[in-house]
């Protein structure tokens, strides 16, 4: 598949009159699938590449912090290495940075994947997780989008149960 290698930047920025002022990520990603944008304006970006489509082992399965400028801040996972562990992700969908800094991903893009929420602080180290494949409260088939209230409570699209579940920012079922 030729857009695996692109050097494409995927991020782009525009102004009120829908003219591009800012891109970056060209050649970073195989498929820049989630986003968000932290109170600082940085922004992070999920690369939820199956294992057998990462060329190389040098792309996918992580989250990347960029500035709002394009630098690199930080990473999350390990490059290329699908798992299921405290520094991997396989096919992570979605960031998203709760007001304090906490970050949350929706991890496991295929059905039977990892169907988890990952919870690190804001200096990248892991919290915690919640979730395992199924249908009953608390489990997922996959957690494809997060959204949070004003209320601080995380909304997991769980995408093939075709439901939204809330949680408190520790995992627990409301």
């Amino acid at each position: 598949n030729e857009c695996l290698d692109s050097d494409l930047d995927p991020i782009l920025k525009f102004n009120l009159d829908g003219e591009v002022v800012q891109s970056f990520g060209g050649g970073m990603f195989i498929w820049p699938h989630g986003i968000d944008v932290d109170r600082d304006g940085n922004v992070w970006v999920t690369d939820a590449v199956g294992e057998a489509r990462t060329p190389e082992g040098t792309r996918g399965h992580q989250v990347i912090k960029f500035s709002p400028e394009g630098e690199v801040l930080m990473r999350l996972g390990t490059a290329g290495v699908a798992g299921r562990t405290e520094e991997t992700f396989d096919q992570p969908n979605d960031v998203l940075v709760a007001p304090n800094g906490d970050i949350f991903v929706g991890d496991g893009h295929p059905a039977n994947g990892n169907n988890r929420i990952v919870k690190f602080s804001s200096d990248g180290a892991y919290i915690t997780e919640w979730g395992e494949t199924g249908s009953e409260p608390g489990q997922f088939r996959t957690p494809h989008a997060l959204a949070m209230d004003s209320q601080g409570l995380l909304y997991v699209g769980d995408r093939s149960n075709r439901r939204i579940q809330v949680f408190d920012q520790d995992g627990e079922f409301i």
